[in-house]
Order: structure tokens, then C-alpha cells, then sequence
């Protein structure tokens, strides 16, 4: 199965008709409109009606095929309707084929998800255009206007309903995932929502390929390609807004897995993101240092990218060159070069991050640091006087330099160019709507340290949060800021405990403790503390009433 894109670029690219400004011009029109390729190509004027085609045919060495001297009688197989909008005419059964005259050589690429929709074996054979309409308007008549208005209301195919209704649904429902999860004998169906995965009604097994297909489709995948891995984007329109979509498949026990992971294209600011005072104040402040490096740490789905273009934003763009490499490219910002990774050709973060620097930027966000080379060349960058921003694993901020002294950096090279670490995650906020306050019991003012009886708030539920008793999530922070004592330690290669227990001596407020204001203020729970920060929760005295 062809990749319609890769198939169009590699063939205007080689053939010399679209030079490579055009072409960047065009596919930065794709990744902001998500219109079709072609239809691109043909408003730029790169290519004209047919002439693609003709490109391709020659390429493969397809020629036409004559049509039969009788076409089958059976045009009951075929769904007028669905045989207009894709071009399709049955030409013949083999045995158990259906043979259908196809006038685009693109339109190969879609015969394995026509076989699934329609539940048969299918082949194509490339007529002209020139042959195929008049047969296509004799046996398949466009409908009158009466009729299109009755078809209109109706409900498209069911599968592309049910499609566009996990995408809605999840969208109302504030969901940033959907998973479709193929089981022995159903498909789950679950949503995440504010980090928490909820199961809905999943539909019958045996539409299962007809769903993957359909999704994979959208998302311009190999739509024959089931034993590997996939990862691809859709774009569509939902309540006057654009909806963002990274598609992912992969091979499971009974069948392909799908994530679809719904980007939110809002850009947070700094003080949106969930900071103290204090750590607003002091981290405003070290992001616009002119040079060193600040990590964000934390595992996957913590916020970190957030963080990183919540900064980003912040940075005066008119001023400063910003640029970025990742992977991928989760949001587009304007005044920003961004760039994102392509392992496969052999464009890695420290291939990207190296050419860079002959782009003498200002600001330079790395989108992870994941090796030893990429972390060397982030080091070099900040001590030729760039400000580097990246993320890095961690589990809290001290363990940050400890993580880069293991890649293999030197202890003298961190200590001289790391200026801070944040550690975060991410919790759950009470809905406000049915928060409801009762007094503190024993046990959960031992953990808060707490006097007894003192006012928290529950969860309870309503219609406004799906009746979980929660809305939304806000970060909770560990900023380390590397002074000149830390400095020492790391110089050292002291342990993580000792660099973080100097921090604590000299105020730096842990995860735990930031969730516990965000308790106390009636922002959270003490079960979602205890959840989020398990391995940092250390029995406190209760105080003396």
C-alpha cells in the first residue's frame, strides 16, 4: 500500500516539478490547514488536473485498461452514493473479487479500507477519466436536488459516525486521549479525562477492522501495514475550532491498538500553569538569564511541554531568535522556528541541535535530552552563551543532575551551566460546582500535619464534572535553583539526597509540600496528594491543638 503523501512529494521532488521552497511553503499550508496534498500542489500551481497522474502511472509503469466488452449487471454491489464520491464502477466478479475501474491511480490507495467498508474482495483496474464518467452518470445518476436534501439529513455510513462521534464526545467530555483497545470479544473504548482513564460504551467486535481502518485512513497511514507500529495526525473542525489529533497504532494480541491523543492548541502563560508566588516570582526571573540551562522534569503526561511553551510564550519573539527541535511538533507558535526530528533519514536531536548553533539563536528549546550526545551539545551550546531549555526524566528535580553526570557528563560541565531544575505533575482540581467541606479526621491531618478537625474539601460529582467530583488539573512544582552551594555539591558529584536536602534547608518547597498548600486551600484532595506524590509522603507530627 502506497502513502499518498510520500508518494506525491518523492515523485514531484525527483521529477524536478516543485522545487524545495515550494514545497516547504506548501507542506507548512498542510500542517496549518490540513488540507490534501493535491489540492495544495494545484492551488500552488506546482501541478494541474491530470498531470499527477500521469506522473505517477509513468512512474510505476501502469498503462490503462481497455474496458470489458460487458460490464456486470450487479450494480446492486456497489452503493450509488459511495460510488459517485470515490469514483467507482463495477467492471467484473472473479470468483469472489470485485473487480472496479478506478480513474485515479491515488485512489489504489484506499481499496484495502473499500474492502473493509463494504465487506468484500476487491481489485482495481486504472480506466481513463474520459471512459469512466459517462458510464458512472448512466448507471450511478446524480441524485435530484429533493434527493440530496433527504440524503443530507440522513446519517453517513456507520463507521465515519461512529468516528466522528468518539472525537466529539470526547472533546465535550474534556478528554486529551481515546483508546480503542481490541479484546477477545469486544473492542474497549476508554477515555482519559484530567489523567484519569474512564471506560464507555464500546461498539460490537465485528466492526473492529472497519474502525481501525477508518481512523488510520484519516490519519494518512499504511492502511496493509498491521505488524508495525504507526504514528500519524488529523486534523478536523469541531464547535468552530480546530481539533488537533496524533494518531498512534500498535500491534496487539487481538488486533491494533489506537490512541488518539487530542492536543489542546491553547498556549498556557507562566502564571496560568499552577506556581506559588514565590516560585513564579524566582522562575520568571531565571528564564530570561541570558545563557546556562533549565530542565523540566517529570515522567510522561506531567506537563512538562506545557511548561516549555508557557516560557516560550513568555519570550519576547520580536527580539530574540527562538529555536526549537522535537518530536514531535505538539504546538505551533508564531515567531518561532520550530523543527522536528526524523529518526528514519537520520535527523536526530543532536544532528538538529548542532545546526542550530549556525543559526545563532538567542533561546533554543530541546524538545527532551535522551542521550549522551544530545546532552554534550546542550552543555557546549550554554557555555557558548545560549539559553538552552529542555526536559529530562526524573523523578524529582535534584535526581536531574545526578541523571546527567550518569549520561556521562562531567560533574564541573553541570555545575557551570545548569541555572535551575523543576520538577512537576500534575493533579486534579475539586470541580467548584459540588466541592463539598467537612472536618479534617485523624488520619488525614496526621499526612497534612494539620491540626484535627480543620475545614477540607471532598470530591462528590455532579452533571458539570461527569460526576467524578473533579475539573481540571494545575501543576504542583519542585523548582531546585542552583546557587553557589548546590553548585559545590554537583562540582562533587554529591548524592541527590544531600543536593536535595540543601535545597529544603534553604526553602525550595518539595512536590508534596506544594500539593498540600493546594489542599488546604480547598484546591485538591488528600487522596489525590497521596496518588500523585506516593513516594514522597513522610508521616508528619500533628500539631498540639
Amino acid at each position: 500500500m502506497l502513502n499518498e503523501r510520500k508518494l506525491v512529494i518523492d515523485f514531484l521532488t525527483a521529477k524536478g516539478v516543485i522545487d524545495s521552497h515550494r514545497l516547504e511553503t506548501v507542506l507548512a499550508e498542510q500542517e496549518k490547514t490540513g488540507e490534501g496534498i493535491i489540492l495544495l500542489l494545484t492551488r500552488a500551481g506546482a501541478v494541474t488536473d491530470g498531470a499527477l497522474d500521469e506522473l505517477i502511472i509513468e512512474e510505476l509503469g501502469w498503462e490503462y485498461n481497455p474496458l470489458p466488452d460487458r460490464l456486470m449487471p450487479e450494480l446492486s454491489l456497489l452503493d450509488p452514493d459511495f460510488a459517485r464520491r470515490h469514483r467507482l464502477l463495477p467492471l467484473e466478479q472473479k470468483d469472489d473479487v470485485l473487480v472496479l475501474g478506478i480513474d485515479t491511480p491515488l485512489n489504489f490507495l484506499s481499496l484495502n479500507y473499500f474492502s473493509h467498508v463494504m465487506g468484500k474482495r476487491l481489485a482495481g483496474r486504472l480506466i481513463r477519466a474520459e471512459e469512466l464518467d459517462p458510464l458512472l452518470n448512466k448507471y450511478f445518476p446524480a441524485p435530484s436536488s429533493e434527493m440530496m436534501v433527504k440524503a443530507a439529513a440522513e446519517a453517513d455510513a456507520p463507521v465515519i459516525r461512529l468516528v466522528n462521534q468518539l472525537i466529539t464526545d470526547a472533546n465535550q467530555r474534556r478528554a486529551s486521549d481515546i483508546h480503542i483497545e481490541p479484546m477477545r470479544d469486544s473492542i474497549r473504548i476508554r477515555y482519559r479525562i484530567d489523567g484519569m482513564l474512564r471506560e464507555f460504551q464500546s461498539p460490537e467486535k465485528n466492526i473492529q477492522p472497519t474502525l481501525i481502518s477508518r481512523i488510520k485512513l484519516l490519519a494518512g497511514m499504511d492502511l496493509s501495514e498491521k505488524r508495525l507500529p504507526q504514528d500519524g495526525r488529523i486534523r478536523t473542525g469541531f464547535d468552530s475550532k480546530e481539533l488537533d489529533l496524533r494518531i498512534s497504532t500498535l500491534p496487539a494480541q487481538y488486533g491494533e491498538s489506537v490512541v488518539m491523543r487530542i492536543l489542546d492548541r491553547r498556549i498556557l502563560r507562566v502564571e496560568d500553569l499552577g506556581f506559588s508566588l514565590d516560585q513564579l516570582n524566582v522562575f520568571k526571573r531565571l528564564t530570561t538569564t541570558p545563557h546556562g540551562i533549565i530542565l523540566v522534569t517529570g515522567p510522561t503526561g506531567s506537563g512538562k511541554s506545557t511548561s516549555l511553551y508557557a516560557v516560550l510564550q513568555g519570550i519576547d519573539r520580536a527580539e530574540k531568535k527562538i529555536l526549537t527541535v522535537e518530536d514531535p511538533v505538539e504546538y505551533q507558535m508564531e515567531g518561532i522556528n520550530q523543527v522536528q526530528v526524523k529518526p528514519n533519514i537520520g535527523l536526530s536531536f543532536a544532528r538538529v541541535l548542532r545546526s542550530m548553533l549556525r543559526q545563532a539563536p538567542d533561546v533554543i528549546m530541546v524538545g527532551e535530552i535522551r542521550d549522551l550526545e544530545t546532552a554534550h551539545i546542550a552543555i557546549q551550546s550554554a557555555l557558548t552563551g545560549h539559553l538552552i531549555f529542555s526536559t529530562l526524566h526524573t523523578n524529582d528535580a535534584a535526581s536531574a543532575i545526578t541523571r546527567l553526570v550518569d549520561m556521562g557528563i562531567k560533574p564541573y560541565l553541570v555545575a557551570a551551566t545548569l541555572r535551575a531544575v523543576l520538577a512537576q505533575r500534575l493533579i486534579r482540581m475539586l470541580c467548584p460546582a459540588c466541592r463539598q467541606p467537612y472536618p479534617a479526621p485523624r488520619d488525614e491531618a496526621k499526612i497534612l500535619a494539620v491540626s484535627p478537625d480543620t475545614v477540607l474539601y471532598r470530591a462528590v460529582g455532579c452533571p458539570e464534572c461527569s460526576q467524578t467530583g473533579y475539573r481540571g488539573r494545575t501543576g504542583i512544582f519542585e523548582f531546585l535553583v542552583i546557587d553557589d552551594d548546590i553548585r559545590g555539591l554537583a562540582h562533587r558529584h554529591e548524592p541527590a539526597s544531600l543536593i536535595r536536602e540543601s535545597a529544603r534547608k534553604k526553602g525550595m518547597m518539595t512536590l508534596r509540600e506544594h500539593a498540600r498548600n493546594k489542599v488546604l486551600q480547598g484546591l485538591t484532595t488528600v487522596q489525590e496528594l497521596v496518588r500523585i506524590t506516593q513516594s514522597d509522603v513522610v508521616d508528619g507530627p500533628v500539631p498540639e491543638e
